[in-house]
């Protein structure tokens, strides 16, 4: 029997679907926030 090899060695984070529909989001919303404060209007 060889080494114990684990499934998280064998996949790319970027191959996970879910990973960069989590990333897209993060992303809009980190943007759009940043749009906002430029334009001084953060919403306090």
């Amino acid at each position: 029997m060889g080494p114990i090899r684990y499934a998280a060695e064998e996949i790319s984070w970027y191959d996970v679907p879910g990973v960069r529909l989590v990333g897209l989001v993060l992303g809009g919303l980190l943007l759009i926030a940043a749009i906002r404060s430029m334009f001084g209007k953060g919403g306090r």
